[in-house]
């Protein structure tokens, strides 16, 4: 994500708890009926979208507005950002190894030959799948 997506992202965050950044008017009990309003009423995205964040969410950004200030409120990237969560570095170069050396095989013969060749597979099926 550009910078300038994640200042937008930011600026949208800040419009939807700027009142509680303001001070709170007599219009709500509490903030958590702010929240829930803000919620209920949507926040239009940078793109023109209208969408309707959990009440948690506007509590956490309004938070992080409190400890971090305006930064807080970027979007951070993934910390695992390109690194598979789910495949060890062993499976993973075998993996390689059979889409450099045939580039044609499909992703289902390369599981089955992994699978053949004693690799620890279960682990990596689809739950669902097993019932079809």
């Amino acid at each position: 994500m550009k910078q300038e997506q994640k200042q937008e992202i930011a600026l949208m965050r800040y419009r939807a708890i700027a009142p509680l950044v303001a001070g709170l008017d007599d219009s709500f009990p509490s903030q958590t009926a702010f929240y829930e309003a803000v919620s209920a009423k949507g926040i239009t995205t940078p793109d023109g979208r209208l969408r309707h964040f959990a009440p948690a969410t506007i509590e956490r950004w309004y938070c992080d507005y409190n400890k971090y200030g305006f930064d807080g409120l970027i979007p951070k990237g993934r910390a695992d950002a390109g690194i598979s969560r789910k495949l060890d570095p062993d499976l993973q170069g075998q993996i390689r190894y059979l889409k450099t050396n045939y580039p044609r095989m499909s992703a289902a013969a390369i599981f089955r030959q992994l699978s053949d060749n004693g690799s620890p597979m279960d682990r990596y099926r689809n739950p669902r799948s097993a019932a079809l």
